[in-house]
């Protein structure tokens, strides 16, 4: 802290209180577990639990593995080589990340369904039988395909800014392109592959829709069977711990890989320069690129969009449009609730800057790294206690906080405050702290200098944490699931409720909605970066 300064307490205060109210779900989850000792769990380990470990195992295995494979591998044909389509494919391959896993699986089911037409086509051809795809290897690919971007973008950024202080003497010495790439651009990449890495294995153990329609029983669909199929909560929370200890054993081993290593990268630096390849290998890369594009988004948005031309007069009613109103509404509400927390907790570190604010925004992001039917596992017992209390104190006939929208607005905030704070932590770092220095100085209080010095410098990076944080929440599925109110329909559950009852092409209106709309962040991160290339030229 700098001397001069008073730093008022309250601002810690509001960030304290905060980050208490949002780890409480969690804490509660951890505790209602160690009091779990129910006929039903003991039934569980017994017979079916380790099933569920093993089967989530097996999926972050695959999917890690497969995601890797598309995102390192485009990330660096795109960055080191020079071939022909290379602008088109560096954003296309982007493009799989607006179409979410559960609609993916929605459209391969039918494609590749008994009654779809590849395997209708194969039978006029002559060929019997019918190869299943519900099952755990089509969970993989499909997985992958919607996850690989994460890996994509991240590990791309990372080679972009790799100096060529280091590779183009290694490529005049005449270093093998293998080695220069094991020796070389994948140790100063680690960082940037293993967090990277970190979000598809946390997004794959809070999968829940594309696992529950192709009948892949992993940790996920275990909360939702253990409370609303043997309705025993406790059981849920055992659980859900199995699943927060696996996150949690994930970001302590990276933690631990990355150890105290440094990654500098030097600011001025000659270009990379791009290899030139053949017809041949030209070739070879644009099909190995085209794998992800074409079957990660071309073929889905294809299927979507004919099948809503076909049903879109059947759909187009009252019911979707209270359906599209419903989700803004409360995804509207949720973001401006966590782009607002998200500003005030940024804030407060940043006019604060110590170990304690440190850990306290750390601490206040945890719900990121956590499934989102585990987080509404323990906004239920949240909920539950609070209104039982309220029932039993003043008599109440009804529920005050359970199946309400401020359950679920709540749920959003714990899951997706990491996204708002990223972005507007990011933001203050770019202005500095000099002009808010120059504000106090002038004997203005520290919400004046934030709303009228800080918030305007920052406004681009509250309005994409904004857009961000409004499309997580337009496709989060397990946690809208289990909370929302009764017969609230979102987009996302409306999908997945009709494609869960084989009415696929019904739903394609609903998921074309969420494309539709899932696509302006991608817009406008791409405006944003190509404007600062050009000034930065």
């Amino acid at each position: 802290m700098n001397k001069g300064f008073h730093i008022p307490s309250n601002w810690i205060s509001i960030s304290t209180v905060l980050t208490i109210v949002l780890i409480i779900p969690i804490a509660l989850i951890v505790y209602n577990a160690f009091g779990a000792q129910s006929d039903t769990l003991i039934h569980l380990k017994e017979t079916v639990l380790s099933d569920y470990i093993i089967n989530t195992l097996i999926l972050l295995a695959g999917v890690c593995s497969l995601s890797l494979i598309f995102g390192v591998g485009s990330a660096y044909f795109i960055t080191f080589y020079e071939f022909k389509y290379s602008k088109f494919f560096s954003i296309v391959l982007i493009l799989p990340f607006i179409i979410p896993s559960y609609i993916l699986g929605f459209i391969y089911s039918d494609i590749l369904g008994f009654y779809g037409p590849v395997h209708l086509v194969l039978m006029d051809l002559g060929v019997k039988g019918f190869f299943d795809v519900l099952n755990m290897n089509s969970v993989i690919i499909i997985l992958s395909l919607a996850l690989y971007p994460y890996i994509y973008l991240i590990v791309k950024s990372s080679f972009s800014k790799h100096s060529s202080y280091l590779l183009n003497p290694a490529l005049s010495l005449g270093i093998s392109k293998v080695k220069i790439f094991y020796k070389i651009i994948l140790p100063l990449s680690r960082p940037a592959i293993i967090g990277a890495l970190s979000l598809v294995m946390m997004e794959t153990i809070s999968e829940y829709g594309l696992v529950k329609y192709f009948g892949v029983d992993t940790l996920s669909t275990a909360v939702f069977t253990a409370w609303f199929g043997l309705d025993d909560p406790n059981s849920a929370a055992y659980i859900s711990t199995i699943a927060m200890a696996m996150v949690f054993t994930i970001l302590v081993i990276e933690k631990i890989n990355r150890g105290g290593a440094r990654y500098k990268v030097e600011s001025v630096s000659a270009p990379i320069k791009k290899t030139k390849i053949k017809v041949l290998g030209q070739i070879t890369i644009l099909s190995f690129l085209s794998i992800p594009f074409i079957f990660g988004f071309l073929i889905p948005i294809i299927w979507i969009l004919i099948y809503s031309v076909e049903h879109y007069v059947l759909i187009l009613d009252e019911e979707f449009i209270q359906t599209v109103l419903n989700s803004f509404l409360v995804a509207f509400v949720s973001a401006l609730l966590i782009v607002t927390i998200a500003i005030t907790l940024g804030y407060s570190a940043r006019i604060f800057d110590n170990r304690y604010m440190k850990y306290l925004l750390k601490v206040a992001t945890l719900g990121y790294s956590i499934p989102g039917a585990v987080i509404a596992v323990g906004i239920i017992i949240v909920s539950s206690t609070i209104d039982n209390y309220l029932i039993e104190t003043f008599d109440l006939d009804g529920l005050v906080l359970g199946g309400t929208i401020a359950m679920l607005c709540f749920a959003y905030t714990v899951r997706f405050l990491a996204v708002a704070l990223n972005s507007v932590e990011s933001s203050f770092e770019k202005i500095g702290i000099n002009v808010n220095k120059a504000s106090r100085g002038l004997n203005k209080s520290f919400l004046t200098t934030l709303i009228k010095v800080d918030l305007p410098l920052i406004k681009s990076g509250v309005f994409a944490a904004f857009i961000l944080v409004f499309i997580d929440i337009l496709k989060e599925l397990p946690a809208t699931l289990i909370l929302r109110p009764f017969n609230y329909e979102t987009l996302a559950t409306k999908t997945f409720e009709l494609a869960s009852i084989e009415m696929v092409q019904e739903s394609s209106v609903y998921a074309l909605s969420i494309v539709l709309i899932s696509i302006i962040p991608i817009i406008y991160t791409l405006k944003e970066t190509n404007e600062k290339h050009t000034n930065s030229k």
